[in-house]
């Protein structure tokens, strides 16, 4: 995180390249911004098959569901739409146009946000950043993420990061296991959580959500689920403006922070937040601790 806009997209790839040794399976970020300036404005992410109607079908599946589009970047990678759409719309209808879009078959939600927009790709650190030019985007905070796949699938929808579409403005990436997945998702999908995918990194972003709409604060929230949450995990969550951090209970796997008076950054290696070129303290998480930043 930075306390100022800066080049971020930059700062980003560099942990990131710092860590592609662990996993090379797919890479993905979560980039916040300032928000559009009117309060009904969201940045909806797509990836779109390139098919004819595709973009009419889209268009029609946003005002189906109350949006109403007031503009589209479009971006073609290896013969497929990573598109950005601005759109007007009611916060209680943004479930609805994902499951809109989402059920044309040819286009599908990535994220949608007031100031957060989330870019992923099946590829390695540096061809994301040369599809996608995340060096060259501004903001004020992030995540990022390299997979090596331990159990679900290897494709776009399970690389991290991951939203909740219940919680605009919020992601997650995580390294580890949730082993109490199935019992904990069949809780929150009665409690009204549509899942996207059955990789278990989504399930703590549903988890994490859950707790901020029933009155938690991150810290709060961060501090249940090592509670709750059974497994060797670490993860990072982000927020519009907050991030934190969780450790699993017994420290089974590593998280790391810097903190200095310009930055707080988290990694699960040491030698992404050398990547910074900047002076601080930097920590082992204990097991079971968690840490926020507000910014």
């Amino acid at each position: 995180m930075i306390r100022e806009d800066t080049q971020f997209g930059r700062l980003l790839i560099n942990m990131m390249d710092a860590l592609q040794h662990r996993g090379k399976d797919s890479a993905g970020v979560a980039i916040y911004n300032k928000s559009p300036s009117a309060s009904d404005e969201y940045i909806l992410r797509l990836f779109t098959q390139d098919v004819i109607g595709a973009a009419s079908q889209v268009s029609t599946a946003i005002a189906k569901a109350g949006g109403d589009i007031r503009s589209i970047q479009l971006n073609h990678v290896n013969g497929f739409g990573f598109d950005r759409y601005l759109i007007k719309a009611r916060k209680e209808n943004l479930e609805r146009i994902v499951h809109e879009v989402n059920s044309t078959k040819v286009s599908r939600v990535l994220s949608i946000g007031r100031s957060m927009e989330i870019i992923k790709d099946v590829c390695t650190v540096e061809e994301l950043d040369r599809r996608f030019k995340i060096s060259d985007l501004n903001g004020t905070h992030g995540i990022g993420h390299v997979r090596f796949s331990t159990e679900s699938k290897v494709d776009l929808f399970h690389a991290h990061p991951f939203q909740s579409f219940n919680y605009p403005d919020i992601a997650v990436v995580h390294n580890g296991q949730i082993t109490n997945y199935y019992k904990t998702r069949d809780r929150l999908e009665r409690r009204g959580h549509r899942f996207e995918t059955e990789n278990d990194s989504e399930l703590i972003v549903h988890y994490v959500a859950d707790k901020l709409e029933n009155g938690s604060d991150l810290e709060e929230a961060l501090s249940a689920s090592v509670k709750d949450l059974d497994g060797p995990f670490s993860y990072i969550i982000s927020m519009s403006d907050a991030i934190g951090v969780a450790k699993d209970k017994l420290g089974l796997r590593p998280a790391l922070v810097l903190e200095s008076d310009e930055i707080f950054a988290i990694a699960s290696e040491e030698v992404a937040l050398r990547a910074f070129d900047h002076i601080g303290t930097i920590r082992n998480l204990r097991p079971g601790e968690v840490v926020t930043w507000r910014r």
